[in-house]
This record gives structure tokens, sequence and C-alpha cells, in this order.
């Protein structure tokens, strides 16, 4: 049974848990995180859900659901070991937004963007999670995240932060040039 901290929009705390599967009341929240993995050669990481998830076969970024007592810098770091076993500090990761979801998914989503030197760290999928990974430059995964092969609800989640990511992006761009 996951348990995660019930948060009002503000994401003060509400005193209670909300069970993972079990219906969220009206104007209650929990965390969700994302996380872009960007690599040397300025590349995303993509993962492809496993065929047993909900939206299973479908590539995403790597994310899930903020678990009780974690901040969500930690659960953001715990997805990203867990989903494909790299391993990043707290400092590492950079906020590219903080947006609330509509309609009845109650969920406060935190979007981060990480740098990893994937010339020192490798891949290793979660079985029962994801089961492929690519890693894709900036305009193959526009193209994937607007085609049917991505997950619905992220590429609604990504189109209210792609300025900020476009941002960081260019960032990185002008770093490695130097």
């Amino acid at each position: 049974m996951e348990l995660f901290d019930a948060v009002d929009r503000e994401e003060n705390k509400l005193g209670f848990d909300l069970i993972r599967g079990e219906p969220i009341p009206d104007g209650v929240y929990h965390r969700i995180v994302e996380i872009f993995t960007i690599n040397e050669r300025l590349e995303i990481l993509l993962t492809k859900r496993d065929f047993e998830k909900m939206w299973g076969g479908l590539w995403e970024i790597t994310g899930g659901a903020v678990i009780k007592g974690e901040t969500p810098e930690e659960g953001a770091l715990r997805e990203l070991r867990e989903e494909t076993g790299l391993q990043v500090q707290k400092e590492d990761i950079h906020r590219i937004a903080l947006t609330c979801s509509g309609g009845d998914q109650h969920g406060i989503f935190h979007t981060y963007a990480v740098f990893v030197d994937m010339t020192k760290q490798h891949i290793r999928l979660q079985a029962g999670e994801t089961i492929d990974y690519r890693l894709v430059s900036y305009d193959e995964f526009l193209s994937i995240m607007e085609s049917d092969q991505y997950v619905p609800s992220l590429r609604e989640q990504f189109r209210l932060y792609r300025n900020p990511f476009e941002q960081y992006m260019k960032q990185l761009e002008r770093k490695k040039e130097r």
C-alpha cells in the first residue's frame, strides 16, 4: 500500500494520508514529480512504460508520485534512481516548473531537469515500470511527445512549462559551447 501526503493547492499538509488507487476528495491534492534527464550531447532520456501499467508501451520522461514524508526533490531523486538506475544529488537538479493539474488528477507537478554525464553512469531499467529507453534530441522529443506514442497527460503538462524548459536547454547549449 502506497501512501501520499494529502495537501491543499498551496501544498499545505492536510493531516491525513491518501492511498494509491483510492478516490481523492475535491480540494485535495498529492505531489507528483517529473524529471528530464539530459546527457552530454543534450539528448533527453525517454523511457517506455511497462505494458502492465496504465499507458503501457508509451514513452515518457521519468516521474511518479511523491510518497508520504518525502520532499518533491527526494521523490525526484528516488524515481530517477528506481526507474533508470541513475544517481544524482539534490544540488544537481534544476526546477523547471510547478503546475497544478485540473480535472480528476488532483496532482501538483514538480518538474525538474538534471544533467547526467552518461559516460560515467549506465541506465538500468526497473522491472514492472520501464521496458526500454531512448536518448533523443530535443526535436525528436517534440515529435514523439506530440504523437500517440507519448503519455497524453504528460503531453498536456509539458505544454504548460515548455518555455522554461527551452530556456534551460539553451543554458545547457551555451555551457557546452564554452
